[in-house]
């Protein structure tokens, strides 16, 4: 139990450190930490939208990026559990002519381990096919004929197609689409009214627009158009900090998948390098942080305009949350330091 004086001290400096960046006008977003049920910090801070002067709060609406990716697990572990699929299938069970589809397992696509060209990083992305709007079948036509990056099951490799296909898979077992899969099992069952999927059509109730930050001039910018159908089930999904505190409540607290999907999850499955292992769409990292290693269980994302953070701590049953509508170089070390400072304070 951390005692109050604690607690205070830990919400003074977060809060010094975030007027700081505030104030050199680094960041604008919403920030959530918790320490068990507590949220000692829950806060919107600079602008959702600049030119209309319209403020941050803890309910406003951000993309996500590739936090998507931790949902998408989940909907593929609730599948399993369920026995409609096993984590051993291979790829040509749902697309018969995929090539080398009798390799690549399901296992292989949660852990980037499959080899798939990342599709992302195919020329002419972001002139050609990011502003524009996919069909799930024609986006894998977009990289199902590309060299892989090496044979399915030897080497990690970080691969936004491997959750397109998953989020495929989805589709195919569950007779609906991805997002009407999130909305029927996750969205409804856990009351997060402020996620889903997002596109440029819809009018969502306040979601933040998103900026570029030129650092040189520090001159803020509208950032570019992106169609959020390339992103599908890698990276489609908008949230607020308190949806994904409770999303993050409810995956460790088996609410959503038994403890042993989560324990498979969360296992460290490859080698991600200095990022730590990937699980099933989350990381592991095992930080020194206020003078003690401590597992971090954790996903970022990165989407033109946003960036986000989403940290757990299963240890100490802590939450850092951090989403910002302003790309820019400073945010993940940004991320740190609030990590540092909380962690700091406490034995």
């Amino acid at each position: 139990m951390i005692n109050k004086q604690t607690l205070n001290k830990i919400r003074m400096n977060v809060d010094k450190y975030l007027s700081e960046i505030v104030g050199n006008e680094r960041f604008s977003g919403a920030v959530l930490i918790s320490m068990g049920d507590d949220k000692i910090i829950n806060k919107g801070l600079g602008m959702a939208n600049y030119e209309l002067d319209v403020p941050n709060t803890p309910k406003t609406i951000f993309r996500i990026g590739s936090v998507t990716k931790q949902f998408t697990a989940v909907a593929i572990m609730q599948l399993f559990e369920k026995r409609l699929i096993n984590l051993d299938d291979t790829l040509d069970k749902y697309i018969t002519d995929y090539p080398k589809g009798d390799k690549i397992t399901i296992h292989h696509l949660l852990t980037h381990t499959s080899g798939i060209f990342n599709h992302a990083r195919i020329e002419g992305f972001h002139k050609r096919i990011m502003k524009t709007n996919h069909r799930v079948e024609d986006l894998i036509g977009e990289f199902r004929n590309l060299p892989y990056n090496f044979e399915p099951g030897t080497k990690y490799s970080y691969s936004n197609s491997g959750f397109m296909l998953l989020g495929y898979i989805i589709e195919k077992v569950y007779g609906l689409s991805y997002e009407q899969y999130l909305k029927d099992n996750i969205f409804k069952v856990l009351s997060m009214n402020n996620t889903g999927v997002d596109n440029h059509i819809q009018l969502i109730k306040n979601r933040a627009s998103g900026y570029s930050l030129d650092v040189e001039r520090k001159t803020f910018s509208n950032c570019d158009f992106i169609d959020m159908s390339v992103c599908y089930a890698a990276g489609n999904l908008y949230s607020t900090s308190e949806d994904l505190f409770a999303w993050n409540k409810a995956l460790f607290e088996g609410k959503l998948i038994s403890k042993e999907s989560l324990r498979q999850m969360i296992s460290k499955h490859a080698n991600a390098g200095q990022d730590g292992f990937y699980g099933y769409g989350t990381l592991i990292n095992d930080e020194k942080i206020g003078g003690k290693i401590r597992k971090k269980v954790y996903h970022s994302g990165g989407i033109p305009g946003f960036f986000s953070a989403n940290n757990v701590f299963p240890d100490e049953d802590i939450q850092i949350i951090a989403i910002s509508n302003i790309r820019n170089e400073y945010f993940y070390n940004e991320v740190t330091k609030i990590e540092s400072i909380v962690f700091e304070n406490l034995d």
